[in-house]
């Protein structure tokens, strides 16, 4: 339907009369633009053949209001068979669609809003951590609405809803994923003698279809709901302080299905906070502040959820609480350029039938400052823990520096981070891991600039084997006028979960996922791009990229590869340009069972922008 409606969108734009203000009737006044393309394409693949095309695309852009723009303004934007050889759509398919929004009184105490998207054969994305992205293809949609309440003396009251659904598949792999998402929420804040009042209650559907190619399994379907209700008061105190206290419902409830088994996961979470804080003198902070949940596990797993990854069952729940307090002072020396933080912090945990409970005490030092022309930031930070269950003391360490300096031309940055034995959410585990960035750059003339730039991180859970991620990245560009030219490359490593977008890093000590549910990838890729304008309104552009990847998961391994090239040219003459294009991509995954997918499209054509009214 939406396909229809971008190519009535397109006819209307061909019979509309020109103009060149804005057209009004009655109340409403509009604005319609847009832009018509006709050519030749020529399409190739090794699963679906080849296919020789004249046809035609466009884009359109209506937009305005009703009455007054605070009444009702919208701005409805239809495109049909578009593709990045011939737009800005980034889409190697020629995807079409629709995007509309609308705003209902605006300004006034009952604001509104509506959004609505809908594309089919769009170019996506399935993410690898540090890495090149897999190309997919599919269609979505998205609806959103938004309602206010903001009357006078009274409670607000804030309402929103969103629908989303996507289907993909992946390029070279058999296999399709799906995702469907629902969300409510109606929030309302008060502020009555001194008192600041929140609450709201939300929703958080998700249904999914995970393509597990990567790991060499079948298909798994994940639907997950989890309904919370939450309540948050504050005041202020004398002292500039104030005194904050909130308490948060949670009930999630999940099911997960696979060819071979299913499994479910229903919990309960209660939570709650406390704080209060005081500025007795000026630079002076003083503080502290309670947190207690009922389920430990539960708010684990539940960052599983937000990932969209697979929570295992629990039939054989047992009881887990995590119960925190903490106090804290700072004080700032701004004319020595010095800012000091002490904390200390009791936590008491119990967590799969085990209890432990810590102290520890945390020094941190920062200085900033003008250093040999240029400008320095460094913080050091000392952490004594002292586990009671294994009665084991442990000195951490969280440390990093940065630097920034311009010499005529040049300019030069750096950074570097480091920490050993920071504890984890949870008491049993600590982690370390170090960073770092930097970049040196160049300027050529008056329009001319050269640049380079690395950055790189690695991280572990101590004395945890294969917990470590791992991930370096470097790239160059030469801006000239005339010419650019760029360049990248990037390493990858780690462990991460399989979700229906992709794989992600994993959030939770891997103690506390199921190793079954952990992949294991390592990968690198490089890309080069060249740019260039050699005479006005001529614009040449190309870009090559090619990832390689390993992934494990259980006992299966994959061996990935992705290479995508794009060659643009684009002339403009006036209203009127000329496109010509190329795209190739070739992908496949060892596990998928079939030959890598290659396809590649060339068009030509000849676009022309109206402005209507």
């Amino acid at each position: 339907m939406v396909k229809n409606v971008a190519i009535l969108a397109l006819f209307v734009l061909a019979l509309a009369p020109r103009a060149s203000a804005q057209m009004k009737t009655g109340e409403a006044s509009l604005n319609l633009n847009g832009t018509i393309t006709a050519g030749y394409n020529d399409d190739y693949s090794n699963t679906a053949g080849s296919d020789h095309s004249i046809g035609g695309a466009g884009v359109a852009d209506l937009s305005g209001f009703y009455h007054n723009p605070n009444f009702l303004s919208f701005d409805v934007q239809p495109f049909y068979n578009q593709s990045r050889l011939n737009s800005t759509f980034q889409s190697m398919t020629g995807s079409s669609g629709v995007t509309a929004t609308a705003a209902i009184f605006g300004g006034s105490p009952f604001p509104g809003s509506i959004s609505y998207s809908s594309v089919y054969d769009a170019t996506g994305n399935y993410g690898i951590p540090g890495l090149a992205n897999f190309t997919t293809h599919g269609n979505t949609n998205l609806l959103g609405i938004n309602w206010g309440l903001h009357l006078d003396n009274l409670p607000t009251l804030n309402l929103s809803f969103s629908n989303g659904n996507s289907v993909y598949s992946v390029y070279g792999a058999n296999t399709q994923g799906t995702l469907h998402d629902d969300t409510f929420a109606a929030t309302s804040s008060y502020k009555i003698a001194g008192f600041r009042l929140n609450g709201g209650y939300q929703y958080a559907g998700s249904k999914s279809v995970t393509p597990e190619f990567l790991a060499g399994e079948l298909q798994a379907q994940s639907d997950s709901g989890s309904n919370s209700f939450f309540f948050g008061m504050g005041h202020d105190l004398p002292g500039h302080g104030n005194i904050s206290a909130s308490a948060t419902r949670f009930d999630i409830s999940t099911n997960f299905v696979d060819a071979t088994f299913s499994d479910k996961y229903n919990t309960n979470i209660d939570t709650v906070n406390g704080s209060i804080f005081f500025a007795p003198m000026s630079h002076l902070n003083i503080g502290g502040a309670t947190y207690y949940t009922d389920n430990l596990e539960g708010t684990l797993y539940n960052a599983l959820l937000t990932a969209s990854a697979i929570v295992p069952g629990n039939e054989a729940q047992q009881s887990s609480h995590s119960l925190n307090l903490t106090g804290y002072g700072s004080y700032d020396m701004p004319a020595q350029h010095l800012y000091f933080r002490l904390e200390a912090e009791r936590q008491q945990q119990t967590f799969l039938g085990m209890s432990f409970a810590s102290d520890d005490v945390n020094g941190t030092a920062t200085y900033s400052n003008m250093l040999l022309g240029g400008s320095f930031n460094g913080v050091l930070g000392l952490t004594e823990t002292y586990v009671t269950s294994s009665q084991q003391s442990t000195l951490g360490v969280n440390s990093s520096l940065n630097y920034s300096h311009a010499v005529r031309r040049w300019n030069v940055t750096g950074g570097f981070a480091y920490s050993q034995n920071t504890q984890t959410v949870l008491i049993a585990y600590t982690m370390s891991s170090y960073s770092f960035n930097g970049s040196v750059g160049r300027r050529i003339g008056r329009r001319s600039y050269w640049g380079a730039y690395a950055a790189g991180a690695r991280s572990l859970l101590t004395n945890e084997p294969g917990s470590a991620n791992s991930s370096q990245s470097y790239s160059t560009s030469l801006s000239l006028p005339r010419f650019s030219i760029n360049g990248s490359y990037s390493k990858s490593s780690g462990n991460a979960l399989l979700t229906s977008t992709g794989l992600v890093s994993n959030p939770l000590p891997l103690p506390v996922v199921n190793p079954a549910d952990v992949v294991l990838f390592n990968g690198t890729s490089y890309s080069v791009g060249l740019g260039s304008s050699p005479v006005r309104g001529l614009t040449l552009s190309a870009s090559y990229g090619r990832s390689l990847s390993e992934s494990l998961g259980g006992s299966t391994s994959s061996n990935n590869n992705s290479d995508n090239l794009y060659i643009l040219l684009i002339y403009h003459f006036r209203k009127v340009s000329f496109n010509a294009g190329y795209f190739r991509l070739l992908q496949g995954f060892s596990t998928s069972g079939i030959p890598p997918a290659l396809l590649g499209s060339f068009s030509v054509g000849i676009s022309r922008w109206f402005n209507f009214f």
